[in-house]
């Protein structure tokens, strides 16, 4: 029976001993996986080149098109739409979009898709007729 006791002491104090370093390797898993996404997080944030951060008082900008306030002009390629700087007062920047007009082709034509490739209007979709030549 002493046997027994003194088995089981030892039994539960490497229990212990082991239940502890599960213990310390769970933590220090967390801890890694917590670091890991923290970088992560941080690498995703976008980095403004010191380029596009220049900044011109009475403009909007959006994106790399900067209009004068008051002014109308086409937005940046890939967004098709006409845009007026309504105030450019620094961080409040106020923008009236306006998008291609809608239309609907005549009988036997089609409207065609955007083209992003280009700025306002010529992005905008057009009138196609297949049969019309063209001279």
């Amino acid at each position: 029976m002493y046997k027994l006791v003194r088995l089981q002491r030892q039994t539960t104090k490497h229990l212990k001993v082991s239940v502890s370093l599960q213990s310390y390797f769970n933590i220090m898993y967390k801890s890694l996986v917590l670091v890991v996404a923290i970088i992560a997080t941080v690498s995703c944030i976008p980095t403004i080149n010191q380029e596009e951060a220049i900044d011109k008082p009475g403009y909007c900008r959006i994106r790399n098109v900067y209009i004068k306030e008051g002014e109308q002009g086409p937005g940046p390629i890939g967004e098709c739409s006409s845009n007026t700087c309504v105030s450019a007062k620094p961080g409040a920047e106020v923008i009236s979009s306006v998008p291609c007009p809608l239309f609907r082709p005549r009988k036997g034509c089609y409207r065609s898709e955007h083209d992003y490739t280009k700025q306002f209007p010529d992005c905008c979709p057009k009138e196609v007729c297949p049969d019309e030549t063209e001279n």
